[in-house]
């Protein structure tokens, strides 16, 4: 009987699943990460041409603006022979030379537009010697004979290259600027379609290892709570079966710490992406590519709080501290420093009465108090403000005290006993995410801690008249050959 229902309840299958589904997700998120990555990088590009565009446009305008200076300094010299005139002709004189070499610079990349500015200097240097003539005609023979050089119709003739010139170029930028913006809009749209899918993908392939993972996680505790029943009459059966079990827990506990590892750097890479999708690109997304971005970036943070809680899960066993005396009162005292911002935020406090002394895992009775509290914090009526309670009671076998039993009380919310069992569970939630924050962890966490010390967890409680959690736990635990 006992075999029949160890055979039916067995995870293999389910592990099986579940470690092939965990290596596809990994897989989807890592190829996610790297086309996203490849995105941004084609969408940095593609802005920085475009820019060089403008750059390039710019230029031009700027040289045409200042050749035109300078002819106004020119006539206006020639006209009025005042040498206040030469003052925006010397200056656009000055500047056009490293205008044209700044412009020469930015082409450098199109052999093209290279040549066409190296046509440009050359009619630009035309246009200014010229002008020179001009002004050197005025200084020496006066005005009737600067203005014979000026009616000879030459400076027409070389502006209106100049124009050409200039105008061409701007006309072969304009191209590429639109060619370039229309590249760039394709990118935005490629990136946020690409990563939106990958992530949404790979979230879904999380989702499902995880609901494996669960159904992984109470397969094994039915098959605990059989052999447990069987132990009276099955005493050799029972012997095998928990060796069986206990290769199994380390299997699940090495599983769930991998699968946990496994996951944060491509789920980093997912909150980076998106976080700069969102901080550069955000203007370019149409409402509902806004909110899917937002979902996304949910969902990334909901996953590593998931992960965070599995690994939190897991570590009660595999990274367990030896068991040392300590104070616990000393331990609730710091666990209360802690969260003095929660209970400010909440306006309640914590009541810490005598704790005991006791053989313990100091980090883990830390994350035991802490969780416990925290609840009560958190899981306070509307307009109540808290009030936690901490005390402690020797509990005896007729002799000397060999355990204690530790309460916490507070004037929450509470929840009806019918649920007593089920709130101790992994992934298991009374409340909605929108009322209350959490994963579902915290107090499958705390009766993992209670019962690797040997001890008990339970709780007595009414709808909208707090919680009572009692905790019992040995003073000394056994020594280990």
């Amino acid at each position: 009987m006992a075999v029949r229902l160890i055979e039916e309840y067995m995870p293999s299958k389910i592990g099986i699943n579940a470690v092939t589904g965990l290596l596809t997700a990994v897989g989807v998120l890592a190829f996610s990460a790297g086309l996203g990555y490849v995105n941004v990088r084609t969408i940095e590009d593609n802005e920085a041409r475009v820019t060089h565009t403008h750059d390039v446009l710019t230029s031009l305008h700027l040289v045409m603006s200042t050749v035109k200076d300078a002819e106004t300094g020119q006539r206006g010299f020639i006209i009025a022979g005042d040498p206040i005139y030469l003052k925006p002709y010397d200056a656009a004189r000055a500047a056009i030379a490293m205008q044209l070499d700044q412009l020469q610079s930015l082409v450098a990349d199109n052999p093209e537009q290279a040549d066409r500015v190296r046509k440009l200097r050359e009619t630009v240097d035309l246009r200014l010697k010229s002008l020179a003539a001009g002004v050197t005609t005025q200084e020496t023979a006066g005005y009737e004979a600067a203005r014979a050089h000026v009616r000879r119709g030459l400076g027409l003739e070389q502006m209106e290259a100049i124009r050409e010139r200039v105008d061409e170029m701007v006309r072969i930028e304009e191209d590429l600027l639109r060619e370039r913006t229309q590249v760039a809009l394709r990118a935005y749209r490629t990136a946020y379609f690409t990563t939106a899918l990958a992530t949404i993908v790979g979230v879904v392939l999380v989702g499902t290892v995880f609901y494996l993972v669960r159904r992984q996680v109470i397969a094994q505790q039915r098959m605990t709570e059989i052999l447990e029943r069987q132990v009276r009459e099955r005493t050799l059966e029972l012997n095998e079966t928990n060796e069986s079990l206990r290769v199994s827990n380390r299997e699940l506990e090495q599983f769930a710490s991998v699968a946990s590892h496994d996951l944060q750097e491509p789920l980093r890479k997912i909150e980076a992406f998106g976080d700069r999708l969102k901080s550069r690109n955000l203007a370019q997304l149409d409402e509902s590519g806004r909110d899917y971005l937002e979902r996304v970036l949910l969902s990334a943070t909901r996953m590593r709080s998931l992960i965070n809680d599995l690994l939190n899960f897991s570590r009660v066993t595999t990274r367990a501290q030896p068991p040392q005396l300590l104070d616990l009162g000393s331990v609730a005292q710091d666990v209360v420093s802690d969260l003095e911002g929660r209970i400010q935020q909440t306006g309640g406090k914590v009541e810490i009465g005598t704790l005991p002394e006791l053989e313990a895992d100091p980090i883990q009775m830390r994350q035991l108090l802490q969780n416990l509290i925290g609840n009560a914090l958190k899981f306070h009526r509307p307009g109540v403000p808290p009030v936690v309670r901490l005390a402690s009671q020797a509990a005896t076998n007729g002799k000397a005290a060999t355990s204690c039993e530790i309460t916490v009380e507070d004037n929450g919310i509470g929840f009806e006993e019918v649920y007593l069992d089920r709130i101790f569970n992994v992934f298991q939630r009374l409340h909605g995410r929108n009322e209350y924050e959490g994963t579902g962890m915290g107090l499958a966490i705390c009766r993992k801690i209670v019962e690797r010390h040997g001890g008990t967890i339970t709780a007595q409680s009414k709808l909208e008249q707090g919680s009572r959690f009692i905790v019992t736990l040995p003073l000394r635990q056994p020594k280990k050959d």
